[in-house]
């Protein structure tokens, strides 16, 4: 097989790293990473469109198959927490058999968990166009993570129309066999690092990750109950979901590409992370209009979706090109918790003050925790920006 294609630090040996800290400008920013590009943004429209849209399938559980909101929240996350749990387990699996082999199989599972679904009540894509852009890493990478916020905002409106024509079992069905179409190498090594513990600013932005992590998905999984709530519709439910999602691919596209060009991935990413968290406390404990409740999930969801989308960017900011893959595997591991927990604390907290029935003040604690853990989270980014550099306008 010719790795001709490739740039040359993405072939190296096993026993050296996947690409080096510094390299030739002539192997960065070449056409041939746009293929690349797509591929990613291709498997991210299959696989977070098929866990964002969650708060739909919440909403038809609650009314068939009445449960807590813990309890039907944690069932959400169990699925998202599944791929950063996996994430250093995958790095050792691309070592052996590469990016493309490593991604078939993911959407062979991925497919399987939401057809499997109708009988019940990872991530290469995120950092392999890193590996062939330098100058403008985060539009490619913005593009990527768009797929992801695109295809939440078509599942969102198709699952919906499903459900009333299939009901929730078929809907499940027919999602679970569409994840198997696109699926269908060269190899990229990367290994764990383990003396990255003994770094501060490793530490902190570990800790960053794991925390902002917990609010992360407790927008689109409560949202359609909030809605519901209010005595809106389900369609209209669904429909903001997808408004929160289709803001999601445009801030993950635009605030990516901003972070290239005027602010930097580091500044970009602590200003997506203050959006989230202001959204959510000032605007959606009040949201109670269908104007309000549009500007809120436009304004969230373009904060989440630069939150995804400068991950990796800021990664390579601050630790350098030549330890992305190392890094990512080992940060989105610790995000597992969040992923896992972060959403059904939301519903805990929904359940004892009163669940769905109570009306708005019922939702408040659980928004106010979503919110505050945000800010927690950019105040901890803050801390490794400002070890990177002092100075308060530097492009980090």
């Amino acid at each position: 097989m010719s790795y001709d294609h490739l740039p040359s630090y993405a072939v190296l040996p096993a026993r050296r790293m996947a690409f080096p800290t510094s390299c030739h400008g002539n192997e960065w920013d070449k056409k041939e990473g746009w293929p690349v590009v797509a591929a990613g943004s291709a498997i991210f429209f299959v696989y977070l469109g098929l866990v964002s849209p969650y708060g739909i399938v919440q909403l038809h559980l609650a009314d068939a198959h009445p449960a807590s909101a813990s309890t039907l929240s944690f069932i959400g996350s169990l699925g998202a927490a599944m791929s950063p749990l996996m994430g250093m387990m995958v790095a050792q699996i691309i070592k052996h058999i590469g990016y493309r082999a490593t991604a078939f199989i993911g959407s062979i599972y991925l497919g399987l968990g939401a057809f499997t679904a109708g009988w019940s009540t990872q991530s290469p894509a995120a950092t392999v166009p890193s590996l062939w852009f330098k100058k403008k890493r985060g539009l490619p990478t913005g593009l990527v993570y768009g797929g992801a916020g695109l295809g939440s905002a078509v599942v969102a409106i198709s699952l919906e129309e499903l459900i009333s024509v299939t009901g929730l079992e078929g809907a499940l069905k027919i999602l679970g066999g569409m994840a198997w179409a696109p699926a269908g190498s060269a190899r990229a090594v990367s290994s764990i690092q383990w003396r990255l513990l003994r770094s501060l600013r490793f530490i902190l932005r570990l800790l960053m990750g794991a925390i902002a992590t917990f609010p992360l998905f407790v927008p689109p999984f409560l949202l359609p109950l909030y809605i519901s709530s209010i005595g809106f519709a389900s369609r209209v439910a669904a429909s903001i979901l997808a408004a929160w999602n289709f803001a999601s691919a445009l801030g993950r596209i635009g605030i990516g590409f901003g972070a290239d060009i005027f602010l930097s991935p580091v500044n970009s990413m602590i200003l997506s992370l203050t959006v989230i968290g202001i959204s959510a406390m000032a605007l959606w404990p009040f949201a109670s209009s269908l104007g309000l409740l549009i500007f809120f999930a436009i304004i969230n969801g373009m904060g989440s979706g630069g939150f995804f989308s400068l991950m990796p960017v800021v990664v390579g900011a601050v630790f350098g090109d030549g330890q992305l893959a190392n890094v990512m595997s080992m940060l989105s591991t610790s995000w597992t918790f969040g992923y896992f927990l972060g959403s059904p604390i939301a519903g805990y907290l929904l359940d004892a003050y009163g669940g769905t029935d109570a009306g708005l003040a019922a939702f408040r604690p659980a928004i106010f925790y979503a919110g505050s853990l945000t800010l927690a989270s950019a105040g901890l980014l803050l801390s490794v920006r400002l070890m990177v550099n002092s100075k308060i306008f530097a492009r980090v």
